[in-house]
This record gives C-alpha cells, sequence and structure tokens, in this order.
C-alpha cells in the first residue's frame, strides 16, 4: 500500500513537473512570436522611410546604397517582399556618387 501511495505521489509530481514546462515553452512561444513580429514591423517602417528618402533625391550616395542594401536584405529575411521589392528595384535604377569627404 505504500508503494502504491509513494508511486502515486511520484506520478503527481512527474505531470505537474511537465504541466509547468508545457507552460513556459507556451509562454516563451508567445514572447518570441510576438518579438518576432515587432522586429518585422519595425523591418518594414525603417525600409519604407529609407526608401521614400532614397527616391525623394536625384542621385545616392556609395554609402546610402551600402546602407539601402543592408537594410533590403534584412527587409527580404524577414519574408517581407511585394511592395517592398518595387521600391527596391526603382532605388537601383537611381544615379549612384561617390561619397563627398
Amino acid at each position: 500500500m505504500e508503494t502504491i501511495i509513494i508511486n502515486s505521489f511520484l506520478s503527481a509530481c512527474g505531470a505537474g513537473v511537465l504541466t509547468i514546462l508545457v507552460l513556459l515553452i507556451k509562454w516563451i512561444w508567445k514572447k518570441f512570436r510576438a518579438d518576432d513580429i515587432t522586429i518585422k514591423a519595425l523591418a518594414h517602417d525603417a525600409y519604407f522611410r529609407h526608401c521614400r528618402y532614397l527616391l525623394q533625391k536625384e542621385t545616392i550616395t556609395e554609402e546610402e546604397m551600402e546602407n539601402h542594401d543592408y537594410l533590403w536584405n534584412a527587409y527580404r529575411r524577414q519574408g517581407l517582399n511585394g511592395t517592398g521589392e518595387q521600391l527596391h528595384k526603382q532605388i537601383l535604377t537611381k544615379e549612384v556618387v561617390a561619397n563627398k569627404h
């Protein structure tokens, strides 16, 4: 009888630990998912602001084009294409001039 009680207690403890682990994993998943959404929103906003700025200019410096490439690659890696790709193609048609020091 004592063995049955001990085994039942250990089973209950194991189930409790498992439940806590599952809840912890769900909480971590939601947190990182929310962070992923935030990162995508920030990448989208930064990319579109930068594109609007570059498209208003007659020429783009090499430094600005390098920065654009970094933003474009980050934007694309986030799976955010569509309109951003159209803006990227428009920027690639701009004249690139040497940086003025």
